[in-house]
């Protein structure tokens, strides 16, 4: 059984490096636990099949036979979903302080690099997927120059909503009215009940951004859901720029608490960007 117990040692070291090239993600960002169950998770399998084999064979054919099964194993497995995967993990070391500064970066790499060889909604995938925990770090820009890259005529239906839905909000978290305009006047409407009540959400703030306050008061007291945080913070978010487009901060302030009660202080950074009437007095609430 010594052969065996080495090729199960072998494999298990291995096992998290193959994982690393298959993700194309360096070591530094997985965490032990990763490391320690892709390793033992190898290792017992290769042990296993060698043990099972030398029911049958001399020790040095078992060992051969649980290496190749057990390498096997943890190649295909480092291998399945590798760019979901991957991707998952940068943006889970997204937030954490310590490696977001890296994370992004490798991140910002690894779209760029998957955007030419994955299919239009493969890639569309990736990029909204990550776009989350990017725009939750603060990192609009990078989130929104991964989605701009999506091929809007290679997706399907259900999915080109969804993106236009992302771009829209992505550009005007930036200030670009005239894209955020543009990409809502492309999604066919309604769009799909989860898609529309956020293009809903995006359309009301956009036209209180553009003056038009009482478009935006009438969207948010038409599609507002208590029920639904995100969504009543973004109108609260709608109804703090009116108010303070009407000189009446006091209203104002009070929206902007009832973000905060909603959705954490946070996101106040959505009354801050896009600058708007509210966005001074969100600015000085966060600070």
């Amino acid at each position: 059984m010594l052969i065996t117990s080495l090729a199960a040692l072998a494999i298990g070291i291995l096992a998290p490096i193959m994982r690393s090239v298959a993700w194309a993600v360096p070591h530094s960002m997985f965490s032990h636990a990763m490391v320690l169950r892709s390793a033992i998770g190898a290792a017992l399998t290769t042990f296993v099949a060698g043990a099972l084999a030398t029911l049958a064979f001399e020790d040095h054919v078992a060992g051969a036979i649980g290496a190749g099964l057990g390498g096997l194993l943890a190649f295909t497995a480092a291998r399945r979903a590798r760019y979901l995967r991957g991707t998952a993990l940068l943006c889970y070391r997204l937030t954490q302080p310590a490696h977001t500064a890296e994370a992004a970066q490798l991140l910002d790499v690894r779209l760029r690099n998957l955007a030419p060889h994955l299919k239009p909604e493969g890639y569309a995938q990736l990029a909204l997927f990550a776009s989350v925990p990017l725009t939750a770090v603060g990192r609009w820009k990078e989130a929104a120059d991964h989605v701009e890259r999506v091929e809007l005529g290679g997706l399907d239906p259900a999915l080109r909503q969804r993106v236009l839905q992302a771009l829209a909000t992505l550009r005007l978290e930036h200030g670009d009215l005239e894209g955020a305009s543009e990409a809502l006047a492309k999604v066919e409407r309604p769009a799909a009940d989860a898609v529309e009540r956020w293009l809903q959400a995006t359309e009301a703030l956009l036209l209180v951004i553009q003056g038009n306050t009482d478009g935006a008061l009438a969207l948010a007291e038409a599609h507002d859901d208590p029920e639904d945080a995100a969504i009543a913070a973004s109108y609260a978010v709608v109804r703090a720029h009116a108010f303070a487009s009407r000189g009446d901060d006091a209203k104002a302030k009070a929206q902007l608490n009832e973000v905060v009660a909603l959705a954490g202080a946070e996101a106040l950074e959505r009354a801050i960007r896009p600058v708007g009437p509210a966005s001074d007095l969100a600015r000085a609430m966060r600070d």
